[in-house]
């Protein structure tokens, strides 16, 4: 079956307006503004400095860098002791302070605060508590996706992870997580074969295809850390099935199903009745399909018009549509989770870049720029980043980037990784 790739945007954020009480959102989705965020050292108690500077403060600080909504202050810092005077004087809008404690038991407790500068009156206070197992950059993470909460209104995605394939050996390929960071490399499957397209439901369940036993076949999880199953076909050969899609209420999988004539279409699987309808029935290829955030609407590449676009339909395959209109190549759709945009794919000047489409405006916004291949496009939890493979080291590694596409970070140096998903569930 021929792949198809791609996606992309741009969007924007903020205007400050900075409040006394908790509960408002300091910043909003309407600008490129970003607070100034001063850090003061934290202060210490039962642990090594050099190792809280590693693995608290520079994650923290790597963490709200990457938000697009902080500005972390990194020159002219005050003295440890220095007022909120002195930290408003050097440009920092709010301060950051922490104290850190190892108890005699090994337990971790972390009390933040943040200070407006200005008013001199606290925008942020929480005490945190974590076993002596939690690393202290679990912590860290915690504590800047509260402050982009705070900031926002909406949790930031430092805690996340990402799910991908990794290549093994020739003819072998796992699932593998990782953390937002690229830290804590985790191996999900172990079935010594071709295990491809992960997806995963927003309660965390796994859906993927594996060729353990010859035939390609969907398999997955049908309650939250349950064991790995067969999920289709229920029995008897099911034909060549590829990228099974979990829907929003994780109920149904879309995914699909190809005939021995080379055409393939898009297919509904209800995991309760294990009963699956077809949504497309024509010659050509119908694949990759991305469910919207309510599961009333999926966007698909098809080739029924000749080169690979991205179509849209309903959840039972009416109302058809062409999205894409620009290019002889669009592929690879994601639909971002506040369902304003859908990410893809396009081939240009003989490589595959990134692009977005902003459904409210009917355009398309190129977001990588065509220096090496970019490829499976998926959307972090905030709908703030893309997560996507790219060649441009060499072998395919996993990035994430802004939707300007100015902030591209690398997240793995593996070998053979593909297929990103990023959630905020596992």
């Amino acid at each position: 079956m021929p792949r198809f790739l791609v996606r992309t945007f741009l969007c924007a954020l903020a205007a400050l307006a900075l409040q006394a009480q908790q509960t408002e959102v300091v910043l909003s989705a309407s600008s490129s503004a970003k607070l100034v965020l001063g850090m003061a050292p934290p202060k210490v108690s039962g642990l090594d400095e050099a190792q809280v500077a590693a693995e608290f403060t520079a994650v923290v600080r790597r963490d709200l860098d990457e938000t697009g909504v902080f500005a972390v202050l990194q020159e002219r810092l005050p003295s440890d002791t220095a007022p909120a005077k002195a930290w408003k004087e050097a440009g920092a809008q709010w301060l950051l302070t922490v104290r850190l404690t190892r108890a005699a038991t090994g337990d971790l407790q972390l009390e933040a605060s943040a200070l407006d500068t200005a008013a001199e009156k606290p925008v942020f206070t929480k005490p945190y508590k974590a076993d002596r197992l939690v690393p202290l950059r679990r912590l860290a993470h915690a504590l800047a996706d509260d402050l982009v909460a705070r900031l926002t209104g909406e949790r930031g995605v430092a805690s996340s992870r990402v799910v991908f394939v990794r290549e093994m050996a020739p003819g072998v390929k796992e699932l593998f997580q990782i953390d937002r960071d690229g830290a804590n490399l985790i191996q999900l499957t172990r079935h010594g074969s071709l295990t491809l397209a992960p997806s995963v439901a927003p309660d965390g369940r796994l859906a993927y295809v594996t060729y353990k036993g010859g035939a390609p076949e969907i398999w997955g999880q049908r309650r939250r850390d349950g064991a790995h199953e067969k999920l289709y076909p229920v029995s008897g050969a099911g034909g060549m099935v590829s990228t099974p899609i979990w829907s929003p209420d994780g109920r149904r999988l879309a995914f699909v199903q190809g005939d021995r004539r080379g055409n393939s279409d898009i297919m509904i699987l209800d995991l309760e009745t294990g009963r699956a309808r077809r949504l497309t029935d024509g010659n050509g290829i119908n694949t990759e399909p991305s469910w919207n955030p309510n599961g009333t609407q999926i966007a698909f590449t098809s080739d029924r018009e000749g080169g690979p676009q991205v179509f849209l339909m309903q959840d039972d395959g009416s109302n058809l549509r062409r999205l894409t209109g620009e290019g002889q190549y669009n592929a690879s759709p994601a639909w971002s989770p506040n369902g304003a945009m859908i990410a893809y794919v396009s081939r240009f000047e003989g490589k595959f870049d990134l692009f977005i489409y902003k459904l409210g405006e009917g355009k398309a916004y190129q977001i990588t720029t065509g220096v090496s291949t970019s490829e499976s496009p998926a959307w972090s939890p905030d709908d703030r980043r893309l997560v996507f493979t790219s060649n441009r080291f060499g072998s395919a590694q996993i990035f994430t980037t802004d939707l300007s596409g100015r902030q591209v970070v690398r997240m793995t140096e593996l070998p053979g990784c593909q297929s990103p998903k990023w959630t905020r569930g596992r």
